[in-house]
């Protein structure tokens, strides 16, 4: 794979991902709010969106500094 494609796919990739986890976190509450569902348990849901969003941005950030990494290897 040329250096070119390897930043393209990785940095794609990686901003994909950390915009999905950015808008995850955004929106917990409201996509983890499910009607006559108990307080505890939608509070619980909307941690667990939280965390998966933010491992989402987390591994985002990753790709795309691993796809700046790319053309110097």
């Amino acid at each position: 794979m040329s250096p070119v494609w390897g930043l393209l796919t990785f940095a794609g990739v990686g901003v994909l991902l950390a915009l999905m986890g950015w808008a995850g976190r955004r929106h917990a509450a409201t996509l983890g709010a499910v009607p006559g569902m108990p307080a505890e348990l939608q509070r619980h849901r909307i941690a667990v969106i939280r965390r998966g969003a933010t491992a989402c941005l987390v591994v985002g950030v990753a790709f795309v500094v691993i796809g700046m990494l790319v053309p110097l290897v």
